[in-house]
């Protein structure tokens, strides 16, 4: 299979212990990990230009198929939240009326089929869409989100980048949430000692495409 890079909006390392999570903590302690820098206010389709553009930057392309991170790398989009409805092969609006399981669920499936011809770049936004108004649903968006990416390594991804594009909201208000999100990865991040930035994110995948295809 191709990589993939799979961006989840909203989660952060803090719930792995206190949701009893499986998947995500033990691919934490064996594989590279970091934390990705994101400062508020963070916005999913300003947080996603920045990646896709691998550079910081708010330029919207009138296409996300034309951003520089898909055009070197070929990839497959899928539910992007750029625009709303989101980009991609698979698509929802951004509200609650998809539910977390039916989102997480569609793009792992969306992911697998399209990562047997060429690199995937994809999200699951259900954080984002729940977790604003209902923190007492957390662990169960979380549960379900971690059942879905180890069906995703089940199914024989070896190269990829899980991250999230800042943390968990801490509010009502959607630009509202925790500075720091996740990074969990085949691929190192550059530095150690610091945390990786949005548009690190988008060079790294680049860089790691291009190791997998050249391997």
């Amino acid at each position: 299979m191709y990589p993939i890079l799979l961006g989840i909006n909203g989660i952060g390392y803090g719930s792995f212990t206190e949701c009893e999570l499986n998947v995500l903590p033990r691919l934490m302690n064996i594989i590279d990990r970091g934390v990705v820098e994101n400062k508020r206010p963070q916005y999913p389709d300003k947080s996603w230009w920045t990646i896709l553009n691998m550079e910081p930057t708010e330029n919207a392309p009138s296409n996300p198929s034309t951003a520089p991170l898909v055009k070197l790398t070929r990839a497959i989009l899928v539910n992007i939240p750029v625009v709303n409805p989101t980009f991609g092969l698979y698509s929802i609006s951004l509200d609650q009326g998809t539910s977390y399981e039916e989102e997480a669920s569609n793009v792992v499936s969306t992911i697998v089929n399209a990562a047997a011809k060429a690199p995937v770049i994809a999200a699951i936004t259900a954080p984002d869409r729940f977790l604003h108004e209902n923190q007492s649903i957390k662990c169960n968006v979380y549960s379900v989100i971690d059942e879905a990416i180890g069906s995703l390594i089940n199914s024989g991804v070896s190269a990829f980048i899980l991250f999230s594009p800042y943390g968990e909201p801490i509010g009502p208000n959607e630009g509202d949430h925790e500075d720091y999100g996740i990074y969990i990865a085949t691929i190192s991040r550059p530095r150690h000692y610091d945390t990786v930035k949005l548009y690190e994110i988008g060079m790294l995948f680049r860089d790691l495409v291009d190791s997998t295809l050249s391997a």
